[in-house]
């Protein structure tokens, strides 16, 4: 069953990014099957309490909350800065962007937390990173590019580490002039053959090296980028070919045929475009 708690909270607004009157969601793994659970409420001293039970039963493993943004322009930032306090574990702050394009995507940074102590935390917009499904999306634009239409900020819980956990998040504030780099900023989608090259190239020696399950999760990394980002420069007939070998790449027990049937998809489809 698909759970998504919806919370919306109000208060005086305060200086920087206003936390409680804004609309928070919680989602858990029990979008997938899994059985953890989490809430956020407000804390008497104005703090936002993320808090529940992580659970890796029936393959799940993460909780999260996210808060819309009323203010999605952070174009004059180049970092995030964080202060919460923490229960000992490793969380993950999360930005989503509002393109359509990007709708399965969300950027993700890690951060330390240290048992009862209030800490202040800066993340450059430069060490997030885009995943989809926990899948990381090397394809994908830089959060840098991103940064005057995002829709959301929040946290997520996934270290693998069962049991009770709770943030206080005292704030949340995008900081900093706009330092990206041209190379950033500029940077366009590669092509698809040009993604599934680059993914072979990375791959061929580690398969020789014997690391087989190294090499298909390139590929499977490299496919999903392509099927996530670029659906409108796929024939239908290539698109299922791509899906269909991340079908088979999920069933299969033997990393040796799984890199070799994701290596052979990414073949016929570089071939097919080169025909057209």
């Amino acid at each position: 069953m698909y759970a998504l708690i919806w919370m919306v909270f109000m208060s005086i607004a305060e200086a920087g990014m206003t936390l409680h009157d804004a609309s928070w969601s919680v989602v858990n793994d029990t979008v997938m099957g899994g059985v953890s659970d989490a809430e956020l409420i407000q804390a008497d001293d104005d703090a936002m309490v993320f808090s529940g039970h992580l659970s890796l039963d029936n393959n799940g493993g993460f909780t999260s909350t996210r808060m819309t943004l009323d203010n999605p322009d952070w174009s004059g930032s180049n970092q995030l800065v964080l202060r919460v306090t923490g229960d000992g574990r490793q969380y993950i702050a999360t930005v989503r962007a509002r393109d359509r394009r990007l709708r399965r995507v969300y950027y993700r940074a890690s951060f330390q937390t240290e048992d009862g102590v209030e800490l202040e935390i800066t993340i450059p917009f430069s060490d997030f990173q885009a995943y989809a499904y926990g899948t990381q999306v090397p394809s994908a634009p830089p959060l840098s590019t991103q940064l005057t239409n995002l829709g959301s900020v929040g946290f997520m819980l996934a270290d693998n580490q069962p049991g009770p956990f709770s943030l206080r998040i005292l704030e949340i504030s995008p900081t900093g002039s706009d330092k990206t780099s041209a190379e950033q900023t500029a940077r366009t989608p590669a092509g698809i053959s040009d993604i599934f090259s680059a993914a072979i190239s990375e791959g061929v020696p580690l398969f020789n090296n014997g690391e087989h399950d190294r090499c298909a999760d390139i590929y499977q990394t490299a496919i999903v980028s392509v099927v996530l980002l670029a659906p409108d420069r796929l024939s239908d007939s290539e698109m299922i070919v791509l899906n269909g070998a991340l079908q088979s790449a999920r069933r299969s027990t033997n990393q040796s045929d799984r890199a070799w049937g994701l290596r052979e998809a990414m073949d016929r489809v570089m071939s097919s475009m080169a025909r057209r």
